[in-house]
């Protein structure tokens, strides 16, 4: 299973274009892996996971088409993962001279109730539309996903994590979430997953509800290691990164190493085996 991060930061990326922080200044002098556009995932060519408003630039910056997806994974309604003018972005006339395959779309209620309220259309944009609640599966293009609840979102409750199978690696991605419920621990119980990406948002941070710290990221890990969701063969990559909450890239990846973990930056791509 190949994953390339086309965006690694939080609703505001890094910089954020309203702050001076230590860590806003750092990447506007410095560049480079510091630079973080948000939050998306593009797993073996052809799924995408979160759909935002930065996705046209980091595909035009990485030189990365998404002709070839035919699946989107929605983690939750917030702006910074679903911008709904990037589907209409599929019709054809945006593409005319380019046959694009039709893209099953699977999300929860919020999403689709967004994407109705600003009028799209599943028909113009060449979706189909596969409406999702954490708990519940679906076999979809080679794939088998399953939907679990995130710990964030709790006003409208339908932000999901997903468990993606492709018949040869299993990942766990787990972005926009705190602590997991206990419920979801049950759902984890022997995964043995070959990958785990994390959210590391608020890093530098005291603990949160809705957002993983640094102490919050080594307890997941830790939990899944007793509940046998990860071994010692297992890449962990952590990302969704907020310029309020964590270190310059360098620093960063020091400290996310110590957990034996990939510190994601823009483009990385990583490539999984079993």
């Amino acid at each position: 299973m190949k994953l390339t991060f086309l965006g690694t930061g939080a609703a505001e990326g890094i910089p954020s274009p309203f702050c001076d922080c230590e860590v806003c200044e750092h990447a506007r002098a410095n560049g480079g892996r510091n630079i973080r556009k948000r939050q998306s995932v593009l797993v073996n060519d052809d799924l995408l996971i979160d759909f935002g408003p930065d996705i046209f630039p980091a595909c035009a910056s990485l030189g990365i088409s998404l002709t070839k997806v035919d699946v989107l994974l929605i983690t939750h309604s917030h702006s910074d993962h679903f911008t709904p003018i990037n589907m209409e972005m599929r019709g054809k006339p945006f593409r005319l001279a380019t046959e694009l395959p039709e893209m099953t779309v699977i999300a929860g209620p919020s999403v689709w109730t967004l994407w109705d309220r600003a009028g799209g259309s599943d028909a113009s944009s060449g979706i189909v539309r596969h409406p999702i609640l954490p708990g519940r599966s679906v076999q979809v293009s080679g794939y088998s996903v399953r939907a679990i609840e995130a710990t964030h979102n709790s006003r409208i409750g339908d932000a999901m994590n997903y468990i993606i199978d492709d018949g040869r690696v299993k990942l766990l991605y787990g972005t926009d979430s705190g602590v997991y419920r206990d419920h979801v621990w049950e759902d984890l119980q022997g995964q043995a997953f070959d990958a785990v990406v994390l959210e590391g948002t608020t890093w530098r941070n005291r603990p949160g509800k809705e957002h993983l710290n640094e102490s919050d990221f080594g307890f997941m890990l830790e939990k899944m290691r007793q509940t046998g969701a990860i071994h010692d063969r297992t890449t962990v990559i952590a990302t969704h990164f907020s310029h309020q909450g964590v270190y310059p890239h360098a620093e960063l990846e020091e400290r996310v190493g110590k957990f034996g973990a990939i510190c994601a930056y823009d483009g990385l791509v990583v490539e999984v085996n079993k």
